[in-house]
């Protein structure tokens, strides 16, 4: 099976590292990695992942009509150049990286004329919007991938039914021995200018308002009140939209306002994610509704216990009170009331700590996740693409 990876964008974010491994561990299937020219061609490159450069174009949501024109016209552009490209390449199947490069892959499906996977990897649109992206899903894609449970419910309509499969994130189970670790913690910490023997929270993702980067910042204000020697990393950066920009200076500001700068360290993007979860002793994740929380099952492979938003995906990953703990969105108190009973209970850290990891083990492995995606290709390649097409956009759609 010769499959066609397709990304919209050159970012790099959790979209794309989970791009990059599931390609990677296809054992039955060869990747091709099509996007704009950038940092996820040069990684896929240094994967030993064939990678092709094509032009694309980056719409954004809005709500302002002649804008909305001029994204639409950039998009079909975008798309018809992918369907030509596509017509040359003699793959198989196109893998479609999000729902808008699943929508620039389908526009012009009756010219290239294969089968299309949708990879939803953020909540669907709702209302009139997603009323019409579940309408072009019905005509153009022959199968929906969700990364949860969740995502997946966002999409359900009589229009897909039948088409939608749960494929969570997986991880690399690599895992540092004790002394190795040990190390990861001194070097990253003395590079992070935070003392050794610190309490370290970190929160780590994209500085956007719905990964509520503001309520970490809260609970730390609370535990440091309390007199305690405690750090938190701010891990990532404002990607993608002006408002992320935004928001990191509220952020900042914040931190002043509280007379938190020597207690909080903004990192900015970092690849080493392993390795500031081995150097950290909880993980934070405080988003508003997350598709998944990607970065949850990466702390919890090296033994990291996390505390999580309930919400979206992430009560997929966590079993309340044995893998880690979940408090309620927006609700700071009870964060801080899990962060303290993590840091001051050494046997609930070491309990979290050892069931975490049994459950990423047995449940979100990047095998696991290569294996259903190998599968579902297997399902569409049984009968030839044009064959699926024509009887799935022959039924009557309501």
């Amino acid at each position: 099976m010769k499959i066609a990876f397709y990304n919209h964008t050159s970012t790099i974010s959790g979209a794309e590292i989970s791009l990059l491994l599931t390609a990677k561990y296809l054992t039955e299937a060869h990747p091709i990695i099509f996007a704009p020219e950038g940092e996820l061609l040069q990684k896929a490159r240094t994967e030993g992942i064939d990678a092709v450069a094509l032009p694309s174009y980056r719409a954004r949501m809005t709500r302002n009509p002649f804008l909305l024109v001029i994204y639409m016209i950039g998009m079909l552009w975008a798309g018809w150049k992918l369907a030509l490209l596509m017509k040359k390449s003699q793959v198989d199947l196109i893998h479609a990286n999000s729902i808008r490069a699943g929508m620039m892959a389908g526009l012009f499906q009756w010219y290239h004329k294969l089968p299309v996977v949708w990879h939803m990897r953020d909540m669907p649109p709702q209302g009139f919007i997603g009323g019409l992206t579940k309408r072009l899903a019905a005509y153009t894609a022959q199968a929906l991938i969700g990364i949860s449970e969740s995502v997946i419910e966002g999409m359900e309509s009589p229009l897909v039914a039948g088409r939608c499969h749960l494929v969570h994130n997986g991880v690399e189970l690599k895992s540092f021995h004790s002394e190795e670790k040990q190390r990861v913690k001194e070097r990253i910490r003395s590079e992070l200018a935070t003392p050794q023997e610190a309490q370290v929270l970190a929160i780590i993702g994209q500085i956007a308002p719905w990964k509520r980067q503001e309520d970490a910042i809260e609970a730390l204000a609370n535990l440091v009140h309390e007199g305690r020697d405690v750090v938190l990393w701010i891990v990532g950066e404002a990607k993608f939209r002006q408002e992320n920009e935004h928001y990191m200076i509220r952020l900042q500001e914040k931190v002043t306002s509280l007379r938190l700068e020597d207690n909080v360290i903004f990192t900015g993007f970092r690849e080493d994610v392993l390795e500031i979860c081995c150097a950290a002793d909880l993980l934070l994740l405080c988003s508003d509704q997350e598709p998944f929380g990607r970065v949850m099952i990466e702390a919890m492979s090296q033994g990291t216990p996390v505390v999580g938003s309930r919400g979206g995906g992430v009560t997929e990953i966590i079993e309340h009170g044995m893998s880690g703990f979940m408090y309620e969105i927006g609700n700071t108190d009870e964060l801080t009331h899990y962060v303290r009973q993590v840091l001051d209970d050494h046997f609930v850290w070491s309990s979290l700590s050892r069931n975490g990891l049994e459950r990423v083990e047995e449940r979100f492995s990047i095998v696991q996740t290569a294996q259903k995606v190998e599968q579902i290709y297997k399902e569409l390649l049984r009968r030839p693409g044009i064959e699926i097409m024509e009887r799935q956009q022959a039924k009557e759609i309501v």
